[in-house]
């Protein structure tokens, strides 16, 4: 049986060009062989990694930097 795996935590990030991607943030497990633990990573939905620079910063792989915008409060 293979243990559950939990949906990725996705953000919407937005390019300098106004454009939108999901980005999302995807746990790895690491064998027990290898380092203990797990890793995340991000990545766009077809799988593609995307850096995580800073916090609410990202890069795509062209090079392109997203931002995540602020939440809005009710």
């Amino acid at each position: 049986m293979q243990p559950h795996q939990p949906r990725p935590i996705a953000v919407i990030a937005v390019a300098p060009d106004g454009r939108t991607y999901r980005i999302e943030q995807r746990k790895q497990v690491r064998p027990d062989d290898d380092a203990p633990g797990t890793f995340f990573y991000c990545c766009l939905p077809d799988g593609q990694v995307v850096d995580h620079i800073a916090y609410g910063t990202y890069q795509l792989p062209d090079g392109t930097i997203l931002r995540t915008r602020r939440s809005r409060m009710p």
